[in-house]
């Protein structure tokens, strides 16, 4: 049987993302979550992970919002001159003309790593905000925290589909060319997902969505493990400032808290599960 992994991304973001995806995992469509270390929700997340025992933990490395966990003093290249991360577009720029210093995103991603670890949650896994890891250096930085710690990783495959729009598809293929020397170097040293898909991969939804949507996602899923990336939030108004996917994540919320995804992932032969699985099989 396949696995699926329904991954909700953003857990600390705010209270808002918090709600979304505990709600969501208490009706049974949510299997794993990942959590920021640096973001306003954090403590809040932490409190309710402790009681959602059966919620898998992983590290949401985050490079792109907010300010660093290590003082920034000892991050420059990872930071603008007061101090806060760059945005995703500024960040691909540094990252591609090796403008940043890899022992300071080591340096970072222990900081967000141990202060995640230090909360007394159990890490499941390892992923990044914006998928910032298919950039020269991330990748590598957390492969190599992931051997040291026996965790796998998410690889943010993109998804073959057909029906993208033509710039998504020019995306994917940017996000190939950018992980393929990383997933050579590392391949057969790190356990990783064989797939990722999500709701951006539909194109247009119409405002709405349900299980025809995910039905066509997971049916997209090539053989092995793969991963339903989500990002439920309980009031789209409160992501503002935060994020732009704020309906997105409010449309998945009020679907998945209906907890129809279980039935619909064993139809497709499915069974859930988290990055742990990964581990042991």
């Amino acid at each position: 049987m396949k696995l699926l992994i329904v991954n909700a991304d953003d857990f600390g973001l705010n209270a808002s993302a918090n709600a979304g995806i505990i709600e969501c995992y208490r009706a049974g469509a949510i299997t794993s979550t990942t959590l920021m270390a640096n973001t306003p929700g954090f403590d809040e997340a932490i409190d309710l992970a402790a009681g959602n025992r059966g919620l898998a933990i992983g590290l949401h490395f985050n490079l792109t919002w907010g300010k660093p966990v290590s003082p920034p003093e000892l991050v420059p290249t990872l930071v603008t001159s007061n101090g806060s991360f760059h945005d995703r577009a500024s960040l691909g720029r540094r990252a591609v003309t090796g403008l940043l210093r890899r022992d300071e995103l080591e340096l970072e991603l222990s900081a967000q790593f141990q202060r995640l670890r230090s909360s007394g949650l159990s890490v499941s896994h390892v992923d990044t905000h914006q998928h910032v890891h298919i950039l020269p250096g991330v990748f590598a930085a957390i492969a190599k925290l992931c051997r040291r710690e026996g965790l796998p990783m998410r690889v943010p495959w993109p998804l073959r589909t057909s029906s993208a729009p033509l710039p998504r598809r020019a995306k994917r293929t940017l996000m190939r060319s950018l992980l393929a020397p990383s997933v050579y170097r590392w391949a057969g040293k790190v356990r990783w997902n064989e797939g990722l898909g999500s709701v951006f991969d539909l194109g247009t939804y119409g405002g709405q969505l349900g299980a025809q949507q995910y039905n066509e996602i997971i049916g997209w899923a090539p053989a092995g493990s793969f991963e339903l990336m989500v990002h439920p939030v309980a009031d789209p108004a409160a992501m503002d400032g935060y994020t732009r996917i704020g309906s997105i994540g409010h449309a998945e919320y009020l679907w998945l808290r209906r907890g129809e995804l279980m039935e619909l992932a064993q139809a497709q032969g499915f069974r859930l599960g988290t990055y742990a699985d990964l581990v042991t099989t």
